[in-house]
């Protein structure tokens, strides 16, 4: 899967007839190639159902790093009744090697797995965003 475009690396990625191997192999394949498509593609793909493709994703937007960050807050903001990204956003927060993303997270952390975790995610991350743009 190595040798595919980004784009058709995309493709696969997101096509639900595919073997979860080779989903998962085509998103492997993007590590550290970090776009507004691709972070956009990963972050649809913590909802997947598969399990695998679901753990792949947040891996991929690990490696993608800072540039990820804002653009995962916002989806928690805007589809806070996604269990799933929530626990991919967990994934991706709790393993991540960036000090900015570990920083700008910690309260976000603690609404992932608090109580009432809906609510207090999407506050948590709106509040993560203000900071980021000094509001």
């Amino acid at each position: 899967m190595s040798d595919m475009t980004v784009e058709q690396a995309l493709a696969v990625a997101q096509d639900t007839k595919r073997s979860s191997q080779d989903r998962e192999a085509a998103m492997r394949s993007l590590e550290n190639k970090s776009s507004d498509a691709t972070i956009t593609a990963m972050i649809k793909l913590l909802s997947d159902s598969d399990a695998g493709v679901r753990w792949t994703a947040a891996s991929t937007l690990i490696s993608f790093g800072d540039t990820a960050l804002v653009p995962l807050l916002q989806a928690l903001v805007e589809q806070h009744d996604s269990t799933w990204l929530r626990e991919g956003a967990y994934h991706v927060f709790h393993d991540t090697k960036s000090i900015k993303v570990s920083n700008a997270t910690m309260g976000v952390m603690k609404a992932l797995k608090g109580p009432a975790s809906e609510t207090a995610t999407t506050d948590a991350a709106a509040q993560a965003l203000m900071k980021i743009y000094n509001i």
